[in-house]
C-alpha cells in the first residue's frame, strides 16, 4: 500500500514514516520546511508539502491508497490548522477517488459514552485555559472528517512523548491512557490500515485491560 503522510517531518511524522517503512508501506512524506527523515529506503518518496496548500496537498496524495495525517500545531501555525488543513485533505481525496484517511488528533474530541479519568480533566482543562483555540480546532477538525463520506478513522490521544514504549490497546470510549509514545501512536496506525474494522471509528489509545 502506497501512503500520503501529512506532517512526515514532524515528532509523530517521523516515527510513522520510520515503522511503515519497516512493515513494507510506500511512503510519499509530506514536508513543510525541514526534512529530518534520515532513510534512504527505495520506498520513500520526499514531496514539499504546505498543508494549507490545496495544489500541494493533491500533489503529495496522487498515486496512493491512503492518507495519513500528522499535523500538529506549532508556536506560528495558524489556531485552525488541522481545520484547514483537513479541508484541503478532503477536498483533494475526493477529486482523486482515495477513499482511506486516518488522522490523529487530541481526546478533547470527545465523544459519548467516554470514560473521563480526573487526570485526563485536569490536562484537558489545562489545555483549554492556556490554548483553547486547539481543542476547537481539533473538534472542527474531527466534525469535517465525520460528515466526508471517506472511510475515515480519527485517532484519540491523551497526553504524546518520546520516551518508553509500552503495550497498549484501542478502545471506542477508553479510559484513555495518559502517557502515549509516538511509537505507540505509529504502531496504532499500522494496526488500523491494516484492519477495515476501525473504519468510520474515533479509537482511543488505551492501557491494556
Amino acid at each position: 500500500m502506497k501512503l500520503a503522510v501529512i506532517g512526515a517531518s514532524g515528532k509523530s511524522g517521523l516515527k510513522f514514516v520510520q515503522l511503515a517503512l519497516e512493515d513494507s508501506f510506500e511512503i510519499k512524506a509530506g514536508i513543510n520546511r525541514l526534512n529530518k527523515i534520515k532513510s534512504t529506503s527505495p520506498n520513500l518518496e520526499i514531496v514539499k508539502c504546505n498543508a494549507l496548500n490545496f495544489d500541494e496537498i493533491e500533489n503529495l496524495i496522487s498515486g496512493c491508497q491512503a492518507v495519513v495525517s500528522l499535523i500538529g500545531h506549532g508556536r506560528k501555525s495558524p489556531a485552525n490548522l488541522q481545520t484547514l488543513a483537513i479541508t484541503n485533505v478532503i477536498k483533494a481525496m475526493k477529486k482523486q477517488g482515495i477513499s482511506r484517511l486516518i488522522s490523529l488528533t487530541g481526546n478533547g474530541v470527545r465523544m459519548t459514552g467516554d470514560k473521563i479519568t480526573l487526570i485526563d480533566l485536569f490536562l484537558n482543562f489545562s489545555i483549554k485555559l492556556i490554548d483553547p483555540n486547539r481543542i476547537k480546532d481539533g473538534i472542527s477538525h474531527a466534525d469535517l472528517i465525520r460528515h466526508s463520506e471517506l472511510d475515515w478513522t480519527i485517532l484519540r490521544v491523551l497526553k504524546l512523548h518520546d520516551l518508553y514504549e509500552s503495550d497498549f490497546s484501542l478502545t471506542d470510549n477508553g479510559p484513555a491512557k495518559v502517557l502515549v509514545s509516538r511509537k505507540e501512536v505509529a504502531r496504532a496506525i499500522i494496526i488500523m490500515l491494516k484492519n477495515d474494522s476501525y473504519f468510520k471509528r474515533l479509537p482511543l489509545i488505551s492501557k491494556i485491560q
